[in-house]
């Protein structure tokens, strides 16, 4: 295990530095920093699920990395849909967050008003001040909906050609996201062996074995997020692809060990 987790740590350095090379390669445009901004901060959180990942190997197990996975194909189909039309999708996507974070804002307000906390009053300064930075609270909308007005999750994914990616990845981890039955039955229930009991379910923590395959799909969908963005503005990186240096790596390491 040891090993394997020195290796890790090369991953992580690896996809920390093909993200750093990324933004030092993109075309950057002040007037249209807005659109840049969310480009290199998608990568930055792309890199950093699947890192973080990499460095916990108590979560590589269906109870756990599926919720990590699941987001990272959220951002690949999000990145894509935003990069068809940039300039149009990039405020619209910024501005969303905005508006929840105002949201969040007022419920606080309103939750202070109803029974005064300190604690409460410092977070409504912190949230207030940091709002501020982004734009003036008076000019930020607040949509209930969802921040594409209109496209679903699939129908984005079907628009960037990843309909393949969300039937066969998105949906399926969606069911350990939303705890829906065909995971918890896997999951968290056993059958009685009672037969009196007319083999019901029971509660049950499965003990399922670590893994290593999790990280083989978060880095498949940090390059995904990659090669976006690469084919978008002609990126050439130098730095070796995760899942090729993942790939290499685990060969290295287990091509002397026995087969079990």
């Amino acid at each position: 295990m040891e090993e394997v987790m020195d290796f890790m740590e090369r991953y992580s350095e690896n996809a920390e530095k093909g993200c750093l090379e990324r933004w030092k390669l993109l075309p950057v445009k002040l007037y249209d920093s807005e659109i840049y901004e969310v480009i290199g901060g998608l990568l930055s959180r792309q890199v950093a699920l699947s890192t973080n990942l990499a460095y916990s190997p108590n979560t590589w197990n269906g109870h756990i990395a599926p919720l990590v996975l699941r987001s990272m194909i959220d951002l690949v189909i999000t990145l894509a849909w935003i990069l068809k039309i940039p300039e149009e999708r990039a405020p619209k996507y910024i501005m969303y967050g905005l508006g929840q974070e105002k949201l969040l804002l007022e419920h606080y307000k309103a939750k202070q008003e109803k029974s005064p906390n300190e604690q409460v009053e410092k977070m409504i300064q912190a949230k207030t001040e940091w709002l501020q930075t982004q734009r003036q609270e008076w000019s930020i909308e607040v949509n209930v909906g969802n921040w594409t007005e209109g496209p679903t999750v699939r129908d984005m994914a079907i628009e960037c050609n990843l309909e393949d990616l969300y039937k066969l990845a998105y949906t399926p981890f969606s069911s350990v996201t939303h705890n829906t039955w065909q995971h918890i039955s896997a999951y968290n229930l056993k059958t009685c062996t009672n037969p009196l009991h007319k083999f019901h379910k029971i509660p049950e923590i499965a003990q399922v074995p670590l893994d290593p395959d999790y990280v083989y799909r978060s880095a498949i969908y940090l390059d995904q997020a990659f090669d976006l963005v690469d084919k978008k503005y002609n990126l050439k990186a130098k730095t070796i692809a995760p899942l090729e240096f993942l790939e290499t790596g685990f060969e290295e390491i287990f091509k002397d060990k026995p087969q079990e």
